[in-house]
């Protein structure tokens, strides 16, 4: 009697159904695994604007006061040094080197400077930014300083490596904020600041927050272009350029249009809308005490602007946020 063969390979039929009953299965997978992934990235983000936070308190104690947001030195009408926040913090960040190498008697745009500001840092990257160590240039034009003293001789350009995070600087027309009362930030132009003078209190006051993906532009997570007619761009987008220190928020239209409105979080990264990162729901923001909190972009306008601005005397309901 012949004896009978095992089979021992699968059928085209039966090989098939395995790679379609994988496929659905990987189907299945990849959201719960996408979102894992950006529950991580969330994480480190917050970490990020921790150590931020860690290193201004830092600064603070040793100087007794908050650095400016940013520094302009002018002799006589000239614009003679110039510098950021996030150079004066560099020796908090463990980046003395980096420190050390800036020369705070001349521009940032110097070939001393421009090395120093084009440097990659991690410490200021999100990491759910879809495109990391983006370097970022910037032209300031000839007559762009009308109000003040200081008016460049000619056009100033920079280079930098981009920033994910900014100080607020404070809140103009939009946002249905009140007409009255100090609009200012916690970080303020040419001016240090002390923690006595946060009248609204430090809880209660942004100190770092998200405005990712420049000198990407996007709106409503979709990628798009500046409108350079209506007076968009993405100035600031560097950690070392002195204007992440000179973001001023009007707000935008829920499409991420328009040059003021009611959304001040995730419609668009155009400088002086409002916040934006690349979580689902809302963006991350360190506050004056250090603590470091998830503000949601369902979040009531003037609530919003009562959080950045720091002696409007608001009485703010926690539970708005």
């Amino acid at each position: 009697m012949q004896s009978m063969r095992r089979r021992s390979a699968f059928t085209l039929i039966e090989l098939l159904v395995v790679i379609a009953i994988m496929g659905v299965l990987i189907g299945m997978l990849l959201p719960a695994i996408q979102k894992v992934r950006e529950a991580s990235y969330r994480t480190q983000c917050q970490n990020n604007l921790k150590q931020l936070a860690v290193a201004l308190h830092a600064y603070e104690a040793t100087e007794r006061y908050f650095p400016p947001s940013y520094t302009v030195t002018l002799t006589g009408t000239t614009i003679t040094s110039s510098y950021s926040w996030g150079v004066l913090v560099l020796p908090y960040l463990e980046q003395q080197g980096l420190y050390q190498g800036y020369h705070f008697d001349e521009l940032l745009n110097s070939a001393n400077n421009q090395p120093v500001i084009a440097t990659h840092l991690k410490v200021v990257q999100c990491p759910s930014t879809p495109r990391l160590n983006r370097l970022y240039s910037f032209t300031l034009p000839k007559g762009a300083l009308n109000a003040s003293p200081a008016i460049p001789a000619a056009p100033v350009t920079w280079q930098a490596s981009a920033s994910d995070y900014i100080p607020p600087s404070g809140v103009r027309q939009g946002l249905n904020f009140p007409a009255s009362g100090d609009r200012a930030g916690m970080l303020s132009v040419n001016r240090p600041m002390r923690s006595t003078q946060i009248m609204d209190g430090l809880s209660n006051t942004i100190m770092v927050a998200e405005l990712a993906g420049r000198p990407d532009v996007y709106r409503v997570g979709t990628p798009s272009t500046l409108n350079v007619a209506a007076g968009e761009s993405t100035a600031g987008a560097g950690w070392g350029d002195p204007l992440n220190g000179e973001q001023w928020f009007n707000g935008s239209l829920y499409d991420g249009t328009g040059t003021q409105g009611p959304c001040p979080i995730n419609c668009t990264n155009i400088s002086g809308r409002g916040l934006y990162a690349f979580h689902p729901g809302g963006a991350n923001v360190a506050m004056g005490d250090g603590s470091v909190r998830f503000l949601d972009a369902s979040i009531d306008p003037p609530t919003f602007a009562y959080l950045v601005t720091r002696s409007g005397g608001e009485v703010i309901n926690g539970s708005a946020y």
